[in-house]
């Protein structure tokens, strides 16, 4: 038997046009790890501010990828401030110029600090900069010596 469809009537839908369209799993924001967010809020306030931004002096020239580290602003080669928040290290000149460094990973900072995580804590890392000399007051000016060769 052979249909002819011209007697039919076209199909209507009761649903409306953009329940149709396919939806898309919520995707959280760059730098927004639900994991993190979650640990963050769960852990004790003197051990989040403990783990948050952690800070070491670098004295000497650091060498990433075989190449020596230069500040942009003021051409330093030395004497840098290493920052840890989370998984992101930064790198900050006496001048206050600071820059992440993708190059360097948390694993590299704990080398850098022997482990120690009892250092001195600061509420901001501008507090920290202050304290330490890294704010801009001693732009130019090496304060630490590098540490002895041997």
């Amino acid at each position: 038997m052979i249909h002819n469809h011209a007697d039919q009537q076209p199909r209507i839908t009761t649903q409306p046009a953009h329940a149709l369209e396919p939806t898309r799993a919520q995707v959280p924001a760059p730098g927004d790890d639900p994991l993190h967010r979650l640990q963050e809020e769960t852990c004790p306030e003197d051990l989040r501010m403990r783990r948050r931004i952690r800070s070491v002096d670098h004295p000497e020239e650091l060498f990433i990828t075989g190449l020596v580290v230069i500040c942009r602003n003021c051409s330093a080669r030395r004497d840098w401030m290493i920052i840890c928040d989370g998984n992101q290290i930064d790198i900050r000149c006496r001048c206050a110029h600071q820059w992440h460094e993708p190059e360097l990973t948390r694993a590299d900072f704990e080398v850098m600090t022997g482990g120690n995580t009892t250092g001195p804590v600061y509420p901001s890392l501008e507090d920290a900069a202050r304290a330490t000399g890294f704010d801009g007051a001693f732009t130019g000016l090496y304060l630490n010596e590098p540490r002895p060769q041997g």
